[in-house]
Order: structure tokens, then C-alpha cells, then sequence
């Protein structure tokens, strides 16, 4: 069963882009005529199937947008992201960025991913965890450790990692939402673990990200918001 997200239910159009362009066919409502319009999308993915959790499953993404990813436990979603994310290869190549069949290398680094492993050293000081991070993307210190303060989170540099608890790993790993700039999120239930005040930073988070024109993927138990799709396996 071709489980694709319909374009004319779920996109909103936002103004001009410079991305990459595809034309639509629909019905006019007034004329009854088929006009081509023109579409601009970041991110597609065709005809995903990881049999046997879920099948032929296709979206397309635009700045600004959100696509949520939701299902009962065991039912695929962290393995759906992980496909997207290019941490699960499949052929024929199912991922297309700005038009063009995804290459791992480029793509990755237009994207962050935070999963349910938070890619935190677990007997590292979060002092040399900041050192690891600086090594490896290159960002000044004192941005990641605004970050980290913004997640009130940076009292905790002489802590190790696996001393912490679950909550405050969680936001140390989200920060990175705020120092590292990547146009596409795919976020594994990032709510989970965080207490009201982890989720009010997480929440402005996710939204400054989309109004600067970012796309944003998440496994989530929320309530879906207004004019975001879904996605049910």
C-alpha cells in the first residue's frame, strides 16, 4: 500500500526560495482546469521500505517545515530516522537533498541527529566532552558553552558524563541544536527526559530553528501542531 504524504493536504506554501524546483499538477477549484505550480523541496524520501516494519512510505520537506514521526513502541520510528539520516543505507538510494540522490558525505553535514544513543562519552568530564566536540566540528568554545548554559546545563563541567542524570545528559547532547548550525534536524523523541523547563528550551529551540528557514524531523508523542505532517507507522 503506497502510503505517501499528499502534497495538497499537508504543504503550505511560504513565500520565495532559492532551493531546488518541482512542478505539481492540481485542479483548479474556480476554473476546473490543471495548472502546474511550482514546488521547492529540501529534503524527499521515496518509497521507503524496511520490511517488515513499514512499507513504500514517501514525503517531501520545505524550509519551515515539520514532518512528525509517530507510532507504538517496536513499531519502526527510530529506525525511520535512522534512514534518514543516512545511519541506515538502503538501495536503491531512496533520500534526494535539494533534488540531487542524497551522497553521504555532503548530506551529513547539513544535518544533526539526535537519537536515543546521545553520542555523549560516557566517562568523559563534560569539560573534555566540549574539547571532543571542538576537535571534531570546529566551533569556539564559548558558543557551545552558551549553549550549554542555556540549557542550564553548565554548572556540570567538572561532572562526568556518566555520573549525570538522564534528563541532564539529554539536554547536553540537545545544546547542540543551539551551537551547531545545520539546516536539517532529525530528532528521536526529544522530549523524553526533560522536565517543563528542558522542554520551554526545547520548544524555542525547535521553533527559532524553522522560523530561519530549518526542517525539522522528530519522533514524538506531542501533540501534533498546526500545519506540521505526519507520519503514522
Amino acid at each position: 500500500m503506497n502510503r505517501s504524504i499528499p502534497l495538497k493536504i499537508f504543504f503550505i506554501l511560504r513565500g520565495k526560495s532559492t532551493f531546488w524546483q518541482s512542478s505539481e499538477s492540481v485542479i483548479s477549484p474556480f476554473s476546473n482546469q490543471t495548472v502546474s505550480i511550482k514546488v521547492h523541496f529540501m529534503l524527499e524520501a521515496r518509497h521507503i521500505t524496511f520490511a517488515p516494519l513499514f512499507s513504500d512510505l514517501s514525503f517531501s520537506l520545505r524550509q519551515k517545515e515539520t514532518l512528525l514521526v509517530r507510532g507504538a513502541n517496536g513499531a519502526g520510528k527510530s529506525t525511520f530516522l535512522r534512514i534518514l539520516a543516512g545511519l541506515i543505507r538502503l538501495k536503491p538510494n531512496p533520500l534526494f537533498w535539494k533534488g540531487e540522490a542524497v551522497h553521504l558525505s555532503t548530506y551529513q553535514q547539513n544535518l544533526l541527529y539526535v537519537g536515543h544513543k546521545l553520542a555523549l562519552h560516557p566517562e568523559a568530564l563534560l569539560k573534555d566532552q566540549i574539547k571532543l566536540w571542538q576537535y571534531h566540528t570546529g566551533v569556539k568554545r564559548d558558543t557551545i558553552e552558551k549553549a550549554l548554559d542555556l540549557w542550564g546545563v553548565a554548572s556540570l563541567f567538572n561532572k562526568k558524563i556518566d555520573q549525570l542524570s538522564q534528563g541532564q545528559r539529554k539536554r547536553i547532547s540537545l545544546s547542540r541544536c543551539q551551537w551547531l548550525p545545520r539546516p536539517l534536524w532529525i530528532l528521536d523523541e526529544p522530549h523524553t527526559s526533560l522536565d517543563e523547563a528542558g522542554l520551554k528550551v526545547l520548544e524555542k529551540a525547535l521553533c527559532d530553528h524553522r522560523e530561519k528557514g530549518g526542517l525539522v524531523i522528530l519522533a514524538t508523542h506531542e501533540k501534533k501542531p498546526k500545519g506540521t505532517q505526519e507520519i503514522l507507522l
